[in-house]
């Protein structure tokens, strides 16, 4: 199953390379606040397509129960997220700003100590900021700031309350590199 996911993902942005009109495929890494959790991020999105407007964003992440510090039992125990969403650029608001805003869908790969689940699914959605370090739109590297919000459609079960552990506000900072 995870073959054919890949696959299907690696012709979608080839097709959306041959398709692209201004903003070729670019990738990341960052760090985020997730809902009070550290996570450490990376990323691939799509060359532009529909004009430049739209990109197709994959992420994978490594995520901490850093919320949970308290509780001996799960605190800083690892997992993962993965995102999968469309974004959209807004246009520049500087000579090197960009804004842009994204959707999607989420799937967490929770730690046992919280559910029996193996997989719990959701959705996201951010605005962001992109600076560069000159005005003309020809620099391969980019500084980002997003914040948005996440809903997990689960909750941890095996906690006092069965706490919404990934669902609420986000913020993520990193570097993109624009493969020109």
């Amino acid at each position: 199953m995870k073959k054919k996911i890949a696959f299907t993902l690696a012709l979608t942005f080839l097709a959306l390379a041959v398709w692209a009109k201004s903003e070729p495929l670019s990738a990341g890494f960052g760090i985020s606040d997730q809902v009070g959790n550290l996570g450490i991020k990376l990323e691939l999105s799509s060359p532009s397509f529909f004009a430049g407007f739209l990109t197709v964003r994959a992420e994978t992440q490594l995520d901490f129960l850093s919320a949970y510090r308290d509780n001996p039992d799960v605190a800083w125990d690892a997992f993962y997220s993965e995102r999968l969403g469309l974004v959209g650029t807004v246009g520049w608001c500087a000579d090197a700003i960009r804004l842009y805003g994204a959707f999607g869908g989420l799937l967490v790969l929770p730690p046992d100590d919280l559910t029996d689940d193996t997989v719990q699914g959701g959705i996201y959605g951010l605005f962001g900021f992109e600076f560069f370090k000159s005005p003309e739109k020809s620099e391969p590297i980019a500084f980002y700031l997003e914040a948005g919000t996440n809903s997990l459609f689960a909750n941890a079960e095996k906690l006092p309350g069965k706490p919404d552990y990934y669902t609420g506000f986000t913020l993520k900072t990193g570097l993109r590199y624009y493969f020109r």
